[in-house]
Parts: structure tokens; C-alpha cells; sequence
């Protein structure tokens, strides 16, 4: 640890006398570090992100611009390497739930879809198909 601290400043030292201050290690001048997180499924904004290490499943997920309209927060996973956490995240925010997890470096978040939104997208195909045949017909008898 001794060791990485030492070349970090070794290197900030190196860059600063060749001009190139403006490249930075994150957490250096802020002294907050950061880890990186995945955060998939039912997100405004899914990728990859860097957190705070002392960052939690809510954190994470505002990260990434927090669930999206058809998110289903009562089965929200948090994968890790050694195994998987799942989360009522519907019964946190009702005050109900049990605390919000940590999270732990490499965290891979997946926010479900509802199961009974596909029929909102059945019937919006369907709606387009009939505007178009519509349209068609009305074409055809001019």
C-alpha cells in the first residue's frame, strides 16, 4: 500500500515537472477513492461507473441515472465474483425494507424489467400497424 502511494506521488511529481499537470489520478487531490462498478438492466444510463468506495446499491444506481420507468426495484441483484445479493429495493423506500447494501468493488447491479410491461409494447405495435393500415386504406380510396 506504502509502495503504491510512493509511485502515485512519484509520478504526479514527474508529471508536474514536464508540463503535464493536467492529467490526474482520480482521488488524489480530492482524497476520495473511487472504485468501479457495472450497473445494467432497467437504467437511464447503463455502463460502467466509478463510485466512492464507500458507496451503496442507491449510489450506484444514481449513478448510472437511477431506474427507469419499467424498473422492477423489488428484485434488484448485486453480483459479485463469490456469489449474488438480491434486494427489495420497493420495500427500502416504502421504510419498510432492511438497510441498503455496500457495495464492493467490481459490483455488477442488474435492475429487472416489471414482468407485465410487455403488453404496454403489444399494444403500441399494435396501435402503429393500425394507423398504417388505416392510412393505407384512406390512400387507396382517393
Amino acid at each position: 500500500m506504502r509502495l503504491s502511494a510512493v509511485v502515485i506521488l512519484a509520478a504526479l511529481a514527474v508529471a508536474s515537472a514536464s508540463g503535464l499537470e493536467r492529467y490526474t489520478v482520480p482521488g488524489v487531490e480530492t482524497d476520495e477513492v473511487l472504485m468501479s462498478i457495472h450497473v445494467w438492466g432497467e437504467v437511464r444510463s447503463p455502463g460502467t461507473y466509478l463510485v466512492p468506495v464507500e458507496a451503496d446499491l442507491v449510489a450506484g444506481l444514481s449513478a448510472a441515472g437511477g431506474p427507469s420507468s419499467v424498473a422492477k426495484l423489488s428484485d434488484v441483484r448485486i453480483v459479485y465474483d463469490d456469489g449474488e445479493l438480491r434486494y427489495d429495493l420497493d420495500r427500502f423506500l416504502d421504510a419498510e425494507g432492511d438497510p441498503v447494501p455496500g457495495l464492493r468493488p467490481g459490483a455488477t447491479i442488474f435492475v429487472p424489467r416489471r414482468g407485465f410491461e410487455w403488453w404496454k409494447e403489444v399494444i403500441d405495435f399494435s396501435y402503429k400497424i393500425i394507423v398504417a393500415v388505416n392510412l393505407i386504406w384512406i390512400m387507396s380510396e382517393r
